[in-house]
C-alpha cells in the first residue's frame, strides 16, 4: 500500500512540473509574440500555434489576456524577493537596500527593454495600478520598518504610507520610461527611479542619517556601471 501511495505522489509530481513547464513555455512565447506583434494584436490562436499546443491549452493555463501579464510580473517580485532574501542585502542599511532593490526592478525591465514596454503598458491599461495588490509597497515597507529599528529612519512615519509612496516614485518612472514617445537620450530607467528613491528618502531619514543617502547612491550607482556585480547579489 505505501509503495502505491509513493508511485501516487511520483506521478502526480511529475504531472505538476509538467503543468508549470508548459505554463512557463507558454508565457515565454506569449512574450514574444507581444513584442513583434502587440498585445492587442496577438490572439489566443497566434499563441497556440506558435507554441504548438491546442487553443483550449493556452486558456486552461490563461483565460484571460491579463493573466500574461500576472504572471510576468509574478516573475519580476520573484526576483525582488530573492534579492532582498539574499545575505548580500540583508547585510546592507536600509537606505542602501532600498537603493539595491531599484537595481533587481531595473534589470528585470532593462535587459528585455522591448518586452517590459509591452507588459508595462498593457498592466497599466488593465487598470493594475488599482486592481493588482501593492505587493512591493508592502516589501519597501518592510525594509523602512528595518531602518527605524535600527535608528536610519525616522519613527514618526508609517512604513506602510512610505512604502506606497516608494511605490508610487516607481511605477511613475516606470510608466515614462515605458511611454512610447519616450526621447531616445532620455535617462535609464535606473537612473529615473534613484533620483525619486533619493527624494523620498530624503525627508525619511534621520537628521544623523541622511550622509548615507549620498553614500547609498553613489553604491548603486557604481552597481550600474558593473552590471554582473547585480547579478551576483541575486
Amino acid at each position: 500500500m505505501e509503495d502505491v501511495l509513493q508511485s501516487s505522489e511520483v506521478v502526480t509530481g511529475r504531472r505538476q512540473q509538467r503543468k508549470l513547464e508548459t505554463r512557463a513555455r507558454l508565457l515565454d512565447v506569449a512574450s514574444g509574440l507581444f513584442v513583434a506583434q502587440g498585445f492587442d494584436e496577438t490572439t489566443y490562436d497566434d499563441i497556440a500555434r506558435a507554441a504548438d499546443v491546442a487553443r483550449q491549452t493556452v486558456f486552461n493555463h490563461y483565460p484571460r489576456k491579463e493573466d500574461f501579464v500576472t504572471a510576468w510580473g509574478g516573475r519580476r517580485r520573484e526576483e525582488a524577493a530573492r534579492a532582498l532574501a539574499s545575505s548580500a542585502f540583508a547585510s546592507e542599511p536600509a537606505i542602501a537596500r532600498l537603493a539595491l532593490i531599484m537595481r533587481v526592478l531595473a534589470n528585470s525591465y532593462e535587459r528585455a527593454p522591448a518586452e517590459g514596454r509591452v507588459y508595462a503598458l498593457a498592466w497599466v491599461k488593465w487598470g493594475g495600478p488599482i486592481l493588482e495588490e501593492p505587493f512591493l509597497a508592502s516589501q519597501f515597507a518592510a525594509v523602512i520598518a528595518d531602518g527605524q529599528r535600527a535608528g536610519e529612519i525616522r519613527g514618526d512615519v508609517s512604513a506602510e504610507t512610505a512604502g506606497q509612496l516608494i511605490r508610487a516614485g516607481y511605477f511613475d518612472a516606470l510608466w515614462r520610461w515605458a511611454s512610447p514617445g519616450r526621447k531616445e537620450d532620455a535617462p535609464p530607467l535606473f537612473a529615473e527611479l534613484l533620483a525619486r528613491l533619493e527624494l523620498v528618502l530624503a525627508g525619511l531619514c534621520a537628521e544623523p542619517e541622511r550622509a548615507a543617502i549620498k553614500r547609498s547612491m553613489r553604491l548603486a550607482r557604481a552597481i550600474e556601471s558593473t552590471p554582473n556585480a547585480a547579478k551576483q547579489g541575486e
